[in-house]
């Protein structure tokens, strides 16, 4: 096991014989994630092999020991931390089709009785007055809007080392060492 020096943290035990290609035992640099013998690339840490189409972590910190290396998902899993909740107005219709029927049919009424003058003052004090004093008694008559709040919850990954941002790679690609 070697041990990284990182300036943000106390030092962390690599695992695995950090001189020898994990996938092919050939030698390599104690620093690389990459074998040239068997073009083999594989977690800086735990030193797993990393399959093509995979993706890859890179702490981004310049200063850490970690700098620039691949490290899995296993050596770092990805974190969770909530953040401010989204708002927003969702409509709720009301049941005004139902109240127009009503006073549709009770207007008539009044019209097979009355006049149709009376039938129409009639209609309109009943739709939109009695209609405004159940709306506001707490009736969904015409529709009302409700605030809804969603949690929302934040995923990230931090370096094993200086516990700074890292940045996603796939595995395959050039990167410097």
């Amino acid at each position: 096991m070697t041990s990284i020096a990182s300036t943000a943290g106390p030092a962390i035990e690599r695992l695995g014989d950090t001189s020898k290609c994990p996938v092919c035992g050939s030698a390599v640099a104690a620093e690389a994630y990459h074998c040239t013998h068997c073009r083999s690339f594989f977690c800086y840490h735990c030193r797993a092999r990393q399959a093509g189409g995979e993706s890859a972590l890179q702490c981004i910190n310049k200063e850490c020991g970690y700098y620039g290396k691949l490290v899995c998902d296993n050596c770092n899993p990805e974190q969770q931390k909530n953040d401010k909740p989204v708002d927003y107005l969702e409509p709720l219709d009301g049941y005004w089709p139902a109240w127009l029927g009503v006073t549709l049919v009770a207007s008539l009424i009044v019209w097979l009785y009355s006049t149709w003058l009376a039938a129409f003052i009639g209609w309109i004090g009943l739709y939109a007055g009695v209609g405004y004093i159940l709306q506001s008694m707490g009736f969904n008559m015409f529709g009302k809007q409700r605030r809804v709040s969603m949690q929302r919850v934040l995923k990230y990954h931090s370096c094993i080392g200086c516990s700074q941002p890292t940045k996603t790679v796939p595995v395959g690609t050039r990167t410097s060492n």
